[in-house]
């Protein structure tokens, strides 16, 4: 998988990305990326930092990653986010009853 990196930030990842160049005419082309000069993503056409230029295209830089541990830390989070989000339920649950779930935290002196 890739990272596509601009100014430091993350526009995205793909798979496979698409490497294109510009033909005579203007158009982009699809081509192997040894010929490449950019990429297109999300209907965008980037230029590859280090390639020849493209008028008009913003520069990115692409960052091979391993999927695994972008999948790991997307699991992770919504593992967390879904365990906020029952307590939180909880919470509201108690109040709703009238019901103070803080009794008996308070340390008594």
């Amino acid at each position: 998988m890739f990272r596509i990196i601009k100014d430091g930030g993350s526009v995205g990842m793909t798979e496979a990305p698409t490497y294109i160049k510009q033909a005579e005419n203007g158009c982009y082309v699809l081509c192997p990326e040894p010929e490449a000069s950019g990429i297109a993503f999300g209907n965008t056409v980037y230029h590859l930092a280090g390639r020849e230029a493209i008028e008009g295209a913003e520069t990115v830089a692409l960052e091979h990653i391993d999927a695994g541990k972008e999948i790991e830390l997307v699991n992770t989070t919504i593992s967390d986010t879904d365990a906020l989000t029952v307590d939180h339920e909880y919470r509201i649950t108690l109040l709703e009853l009238g019901i103070d779930d803080t009794e008996g935290d308070a340390e008594t002196t």
